[in-house]
């Protein structure tokens, strides 16, 4: 009896374990699909991965030591990806950057037709110009948002600000350099086509600088795929996911079967509609990938037998008069991997159109570019080879970006599972990092701990910054740096001394203070002068150095202004209006401000923030506790 028990409980716990084995099949064998696999196996499940093409990555592949499709780690630390890479062994390379220019604006070498750089004193210009539309973009969809205004591209958006602007030739290329470099070659879209209020909304970065794999990102696809079943070629037509419980494949090598499946096909593919679903999916998954945009990246790979160019120079930004059709920048693999080659980068329809050309346009565009940055002696290429991601039936592009008519939630909606059979992963699913290998990385870790139950699978949460915000304070950053120097030292401690003197500022550490203070303008004023009035627009904040101030409230004398005395910062919080006006009483000096500027710093020196808004409540609470009289002691326009 004993015995016969013992083998009714072995019978027993075995059929469990097999009940409890549950098979899963993937589609893709890209880095989303790779993870979830790789995760499933090493909890205990049958998986088995389903790749059209004859080879691993999908849109990671190094072809003869060259990333064609996924280059950088962006944001190296606390970057999964780079998490990953250490704990496998794979060697990454540190290249340095930040969020808007690959290899850091400050390492770029900015060429002009006929061979010249631009000067430091026109790099910043033009670095400068860049920023300062952005800002006024960012104020624009601030004003928009809060107005409930339709989406509108950013090409629309830029024109608006452009009307108002009077650019030189030479600025004007400078500006369509940055907007294509941002919206077409980065966003992989355009700016005709990128959503002016979402394209960047809620999507984080990571550690400041930029990683590349030493020997490819095909280098940790390798270790990622060690000991798993694998079936290359094998083009899924079909998945069935109706009747039973189980979910049937219909592939190019016959059907297969299982629990589950984790379906990591590009949005390109699901757009084209190449793979059929039966019974066909929801119809607000469908409007989803119908609404969110993919996006084509060209890379243009010009080989040689030893460099030419200066070999130290990471990456070459390219401007134009006339910038369509050509890159923004031209990468050197030499500085990062020894390999003479240089890497011409084009977005965007811009993207999608050469990567269509035929092959003598391609070279003679390939010479213009040449010529134009290194003159009329720069070599010819040994060869030249460009991606076909646009036209590759496996992709249809190269990543998603949020178009006009498209909003952050699509991105969810995409992800979303049907039922507890069919899950989604791949870069167009992950709601903070799409368009990035990072987020495909994570939305197959996400798929695999939805089906195994295990959250640990996620990697743990940093506190990250999102795009928007780091790129705020980037821009703050490099006002700060530039205007830094325009100051002698006695000036600018004068005026740190005054700021200190002011009830505003007079709470912020010197550090903070010296930055701030190169940021004002001198202005003087002559008896009478009208520096404000009441009900007018508010779009800067003032600091007395001399003379004195007369607060008119409703036409009464209510305040005299001196030494140390700030007005019109409440403008920059409030509705945009002076509320009361300023005379000057004889002749006058102030420290001016304008409202974008200071934003800038207050985003650069967040302390700073709260010690203004510190002062701000402040006065509010007192003037709420002590009523009129109290308003008129300390009203501020």
């Amino acid at each position: 009896m004993k015995g016969k028990s013992a083998e009714r409980t072995g019978a027993a716990v075995s059929a469990t374990m097999r009940k409890r084995r549950k098979t899963i099949l993937v589609v893709g064998a890209g880095i989303s699909g790779l993870a979830a696999a790789r995760a499933l196996v090493d909890r205990g499940f049958e998986v088995i991965v389903l790749e059209a093409r004859g080879r691993l990555g999908g849109r990671c592949w190094t072809k003869n030591r060259i990333d064609m499709g996924a280059h950088w780690i962006h944001g190296t630390e606390g970057n999964p990806v780079t998490t990953l890479a250490r704990t496998l062994g794979v060697e990454t390379l540190f290249v340095g950057g930040d969020s808007s220019y690959t290899g850091g604006w400050e390492h770029l070498a900015m060429y002009v037709p006929g061979g010249r750089t631009l000067t430091s004193e026109e790099k910043l210009k033009c670095l400068l110009l860049g920023d300062e539309a952005r800002e006024a973009l960012d104020d624009l969809r601030r004003t928009r948002t809060s107005e409930g205004a339709p989406d509108i591209t950013v090409r629309q958006a830029l024109s608006q600000w452009l009307d108002q602007k009077q650019l030189l030739p030479h600025e004007r290329a400078w500006l369509q350099w940055h907007v294509a470099l941002f919206a077409r070659d980065d966003c992989a879209a355009g700016d005709q086509a990128l959503s002016f209020t979402w394209w960047d909304d809620g999507y984080e970065v990571y550690g400041y600088g930029d990683s590349t794999f030493v020997k490819g990102y095909s280098s940790l696809i390798a270790k990622m795929a060690k000991g798993l079943d694998i079936r290359l070629k094998h083009v899924v037509r079909e998945i069935r996911y109706s009747g039973d419980r189980r979910v049937e494949l219909i592939t190019s090598h016959g059907k297969f079967r299982a629990d589950k499946v984790v379906v990591t096909l590009p949005l390109g593919v699901l757009k084209n509609g190449a793979v059929s679903f039966d019974p066909p999916l929801p119809a607000d998954k469908v409007d989803a990938i119908e609404r969110l945009g993919m996006g084509h990246l060209a890379k243009v790979i010009v080989r040689y037998g030893a460099p030419f160019w200066p070999r130290d120079q990471y990456v070459f930004g390219y401007l134009r008069v006339i910038l369509a059709g050509f890159p923004t920048m031209v990468v050197n693999l030499w500085k990062s991997h020894r390999v003479p080659a240089l890497v011409m980068l084009v977005g965007g329809d811009d993207g999608y159109e050469v990567e269509h050309w035929p092959k003598e346009r391609v070279e003679h565009w390939v010479r213009t570019v040449l010529v134009d940055m290194f003159g009329a002696s720069a070599a010819r290429p040994a060869s030249i080879e460009r991606t076909a991601w646009s036209s590759d039936p496996f992709s249809r592009g190269s990543y998603s970006y949020l178009r006009l008519g498209a909003r952050p939630e699509l991105i969810d909606t995409l992800a979303a599972p049907i039922g507890d059979r069919v899950m989604f992963a791949g870069e167009a699913t992950f709601r903070g990092h799409w368009a990035a290998a990072h987020g495909a990385l994570v939305s197959g870790l996400r798929e695999a701990a939805r089906i195994s139950g295990d959250s640990t699978l996620l990697p743990p949460r940093n506190f990250v910054e999102n795009r928007r915000w780091r790129e705020m304070t980037m821009r703050a950053s490099r006002v700060l740096n530039a205007l830094s120097g325009e100051l002698d030292a006695a000036e600018l401690e004068r005026r740190v001394g005054i700021l200190a003197e002011s009830e505003v500022f007079a709470n912020l550490a010197t550090p903070e203070l010296r930055p701030l203070a190169t940021m004002f303008r001198t202005a003087h004023f002559s008896e009478g002068a009208v520096l404000c009035e009441e009900g007018g627009p508010a779009n800067e904040v003032l600091v007395v150095v001399e003379g004195e101030f007369k607060v008119l409230l409703q036409g009464q004398e209510i305040r005299r202004l001196q030494r140390g005395n700030v007005f019109g910062e409440y403008g920059l919080f409030g509705h945009g209006k002076r509320t009361a006006t300023v005379v000057s009483v004889g002749n006058g000096e102030a420290l001016t401000l304008d409202y974008q500027r200071f934003r800038r710093f207050l985003l650069a020196f967040p302390e700073a923030s709260l010690a203004l808004l510190k002062v701000a409540v402040q006065r509010l609470l007192v003037r709420e506790h002590d009523g009129f009289q109290s308003t008129k002691e300390n009203a501020s326009p």
